[in-house]
């Protein structure tokens, strides 16, 4: 996976670091068609730490199968964000205030490079900066689709950038309270599908801290 696609991956994850506080009304509400993207991602509290899991799911054109994979990933917005695959393959990427690196089963580090502009938006949109996800991105509330369950919104996000245009045609982030499925669709006609649960957590494991 390319540098640009490694951060299009973390960008995408960003939804899933906010918590919403809304009432059944208010969801109902805001899941109408005349709520507008920006107006839903509002409605959500930055987490400050969180751990969970995700299961993804890589669609080839050229396979008849997915490739699954499976692992943990770790957030503290005060020091960075950990995606750790477990299987098939363990591997891990960080980000941190001083650039993304990536981990292979080896445990040989390398720092991923050319990546600043992307990494910025993305600790804004981390931090809870929805300014910074809007600029990089069109937003628009789209349609169900096959990722998602009834009762959960979807926002699809259209790239700006061209150079991140000519890697990632559309990003779709489902869910109800928080964002728990993510799409990524490429211009090469490959997608990714990736289901998320992340939990608020008082502190990461000592191991998580010292990766950061």
């Amino acid at each position: 996976m390319g540098s640009w696609l490694r951060l299009l991956l973390f960008m995408s994850l960003a939804g899933n670091v906010f918590a919403a506080d809304l009432n059944a009304d208010e969801i109902e509400a805001l899941s109408s068609d005349s709520a507008t993207p920006l107006a839903l991602l509002s409605q959500f509290k930055p987490l400050t730490i969180a751990s969970g899991t995700f299961v993804q799911n890589k669609y080839f054109t050229i396979l008849k199968n997915p490739i699954t994979s499976t692992g943990e990933l770790y957030l503290d917005q005060a020091l960075g964000f950990v995606w750790h695959t477990s299987k098939p393959i363990a591997s891990t990427m960080i980000l941190k205030d001083d650039g993304l690196f990536s981990i292979d089963h080896r445990q040989q580090q390398k720092q991923i490079n050319n990546a600043t502009p992307i990494a910025t938006v993305l600790m804004s949109a981390l931090s809870g900066d929805l300014a910074a996800l809007e600029s990089q991105f069109s937003l628009a509330v789209t349609s169900l689709t096959n990722t998602a369950s009834a009762n959960q919104t979807c926002i699809e996000l259209t790239p700006k950038d061209a150079m991140i245009a000519n890697v990632m045609r559309v990003i779709e982030l489902c869910g109800k309270d928080t964002v728990e499925h993510l799409v990524l669709f490429e211009t090469s006609g490959n997608r990714t599908e990736i289901a998320i649960n992340l939990t608020a957590v008082d502190e990461l494991p000592k191991a998580i801290r010292e990766q950061l």
